[in-house]
């Protein structure tokens, strides 16, 4: 989202790691500390090869009978992929009071990002001025979402031991990406974690498709966490993107439906690029708390 506006962050490229072929929890494999498992996948929707890395919970070759539910983080590179599985593992276990239930984790890392993470095709703009040309390189995301849903889903469903519940994580285009799903095809997931996610986008797209999908949420049952970042130095962009995420979320806890349970956090003394962990955290345990002592 606002990546020309920060520090350019590196992308991380995809190490091919030698790790076994069946996934493993971040444990000891021949001394070495293994945080999950590369796969590829044939993409007919996409016309690509798609690379995912999963990461089982500990107990997954304990118990042989047990199904888990299943996390999707979106820009699931190698650095994120190693994060985030480990605090999801952390959090699960029992020296931190396993706050949360154990779950398989499936991280998708990027091809094209902007491509893929964005609901219209059109450059990042704000007031007329361009941030980022991307009208050439956008609009992909219900694509993605296709991949995901008829040919991810299915495959990790096949090769893994998964239940019916699915949840998506997703930052900054990511976070556009997640809310766009939850808004479009809420069907998709049953938990949303969405962390700063680019509401300035396409003039406020995420509260103008609002307006005219929220009936799509009238009847589901969702779990949405929503991470705003304090962006005030850069000016009207950063607080407008606030605003727009405080309007998001105030829309959606509007919608007359009790099992559409909106929560957010708001973090005054971190910016778009320091609080992706943060929003993870917090979130992580604020959706998935309540449901511990059923998992």
């Amino acid at each position: 989202m606002f990546e020309k506006l920060f520090t350019k962050i590196t992308i991380i490229c995809l190490v091919a790691l030698s790790f076994p072929s069946t996934g493993y929890s971040a444990t000891e494999v021949n001394n070495k500390i293994v945080s999950g498992t590369w796969f590829e996948l044939n993409s007919t929707v996409m016309g690509e090869k798609r690379r995912y890395a999963v990461h089982l919970p500990p107990s997954y070759d304990r118990n042989k009978d047990k199904k888990y539910p299943v996390l999707y983080l979106l820009d699931g590179g190698t650095t994120n992929m190693r994060g985030i599985s480990g605090m999801v593992e952390s959090l699960s276990y029992y020296d931190l009071s396993q706050q949360i239930p154990e779950f398989i984790l499936v991280a998708i890392p990027n091809t094209n990002r902007s491509r893929d993470l964005t609901p219209t095709k059109t450059d990042l703009t704000f007031k007329g001025n361009v941030l980022d040309k991307l009208a050439d390189n956008s609009g992909g995301a219900d694509k993605f979402a296709n991949f995901i849903r008829t040919e991810l889903f299915p495959k990790i469903n096949a090769d893994f031991r998964t239940t019916s519940k699915r949840g998506i994580l997703g930052m900054s285009f990511g976070g556009l990406f997640a809310a766009h799903i939850m808004i479009t095809q809420p069907d998709m997931f049953n938990d949303y974690l969405i962390s700063d996610a680019t509401f300035v986008w396409d003039d406020n797209y995420l509260n103008r498709t609002l307006e005219k999908t929220q009936q799509k949420l009238s009847d589901q049952k969702i779990k949405a966490f929503i991470g705003l970042a304090n962006n005030d130095h850069l000016g009207e962009l950063g607080v407008t993107n606030r605003q727009w995420g405080n309007d998001f979320i105030q829309a959606l806890k509007k919608i007359n439906n009790k099992n559409l349970i909106v929560t957010s956090k708001y973090f005054p003394k971190e910016q778009h690029g320091t609080v992706m962990f943060l929003a993870y955290y917090y979130g992580l345990i604020d959706l998935f708390k309540q449901t511990r002592a059923a998992q």
